[in-house]
């Protein structure tokens, strides 16, 4: 009877709580309101590339890559702005039907093709791409880019022959070390905000790609002698200065005839033809004769003993063999060791020094040769000393500091005891 009076007594209460339960569910309203479905487009940030400089008159492509969101994709407009002109200008207008769907990107694309507008050199000329959907919603990316210079410049800045000292005559076989300067006052890249601006002469260039060297001698048509890249190998392209020394041998030619080289720099361009060129002609070379070598004398250096005696140096000035205790002043090759089976040779002559070299070197030897070969050698070939000499060894010899010159090849060692040896010898020299 208790729990029944207890009842009893909360079915008031209860009934009063879910009435409010009640009420409160019928006006619940959201705390917001749709009031439009549409969404903006898509337009990736990547879609308008990387590159900072073109030049006038490039045709550029850029792939734009969008996609529509709650309507279709209408158009899509390009606009241009050269600063600091403070209006942009509508160059083109292209229905989204042009586009293509990505399979790869999974966006829609569409290669627009932009023509860098006359502008000054480093000029900042700004592309905008926006995409209109039929919702009147757009999107839009833009690009910087600066003005270059298209065509690159070149300059012979001097000429030495590298062959012979100062003032010697030229002739066929000589290499001639052209230094060149493209693009002067050239720089690469504008920098940019907050970086200093560049010098007021400073010139944005178009990056270099090949330099192709020209060579006419005499009277004869001009032939292209060599190409390479610009720079040489994998090193980054550039539009900056650049200094550049060519080496060139000097082709066959007439003593008395010109040899001209013409050198042409070249830079890519985005449109027809497609590259841009400039060239600078270098003051003609006249040829002379080449200087020829006496024949073919031969010699014996006779080691004995254990100290060599007086039959194993040898003065290159007079070809005679030189006594002992001649001065060391005279001996420009000598046999210095027969220790351990092996011929050694040494230069006692202050000034001389060897460089081992090839047969067709001595077969053809000319003075002029022989001084191009042992003066282009690597300094550490360049020795006072050879070991382990054989026969067909090949020798060239600079004499005592000056500019002269002799070839030696081992024709025959003959060893007669176990420290006594004859070398024979065929010098060529002048």
């Amino acid at each position: 009877m208790m729990t029944q009076r207890y009842f009893l007594r909360l079915v008031p209460l209860l009934a009063l709580v879910g009435g409010l339960l009640t009420g409160c569910d019928k006006n619940d309203d959201p705390p917001y309101t749709v009031s439009d479905e549409d969404r903006y487009p898509t337009l990736l940030s990547n879609s308008l590339g990387t590159a900072t400089k073109y030049a006038v008159g490039e045709t550029v492509p850029l792939e734009l890559q969008f996609s529509g969101q709650s309507a279709p994709i209408q158009e899509i407009r390009i606009f241009q702005r050269i600063e600091p002109a403070p209006d942009s200008t509508v160059v083109q207008t292209l229905p989204a039907a042009q586009a293509a769907y990505s399979r790869r990107k999974f966006v829609d694309t569409l290669v627009v093709r932009v023509v860098i507008p006359a502008a000054p050199n480093k000029a900042r000329v700004r592309f905008s791409a926006v995409v209109v959907s039929q919702n009147g919603l757009t999107k839009s990316r833009a690009v910087s880019i600066r003005v270059a210079e298209a065509t690159p410049t070149v300059r012979v800045v001097s000429a030495t022959n590298v062959t012979a000292p100062a003032n010697a005559p030229v002739v066929t076989g000589d290499v001639v070390r052209f230094s060149l300067l493209f693009n002067e006052n050239g720089i690469n890249a504008y920098p940019e905000l907050p970086a200093a601006p560049p010098a007021a002469n400073s010139v944005l260039f178009n990056n270099l790609d090949s330099l192709v060297t020209y060579v006419r001698v005499g009277t004869g048509a001009e032939r292209r002698f060599a190409r390479q890249r610009l720079p040489a190998a994998t090193g980054t392209q550039s539009g900056a200065a650049f200094p550049l020394d060519v080496n060139v041998t000097l082709p066959t030619g007439t003593a008395g005839q010109d040899v001209v080289f013409r050198f042409e720099a070249k830079s890519r361009y985005l449109g027809t033809p497609n590259f841009r060129a400039s060239s600078v002609t270098a003051a003609p070379i006249t040829l002379s004769a080449t200087t020829p070598l006496a024949a073919v004398r031969a010699r014996t250096l006779t080691y004995t003993g254990t100290t060599g005696g007086d039959l194993a140096a040898l003065d290159l000035t007079t070809f005679a063999t030189v006594a002992a205790a001649a001065p060391a002043a005279t001996k420009d090759l000598v046999i210095s060791s027969t220790a351990s089976n092996a011929v050694q040779f040494r230069t006692l002559s202050p000034g001389t020094g060897m460089v081992r070299s090839t047969a067709a070197i001595y077969t053809a030897a000319t003075f002029n040769s022989l001084r191009y070969t042992y003066n282009n050698a690597a300094s550490t070939a360049q020795v006072t000393t050879l070991d382990n000499i054989v026969v067909g060894d090949v020798i060239i010899l600079k004499l005592r500091g000056t500019d002269q010159y002799a070839v030696v090849q081992v024709t025959g060692i003959n060893r007669t005891s176990a420290t006594d040896v004859v070398v024979s010898l065929n010098i060529k020299a002048v």
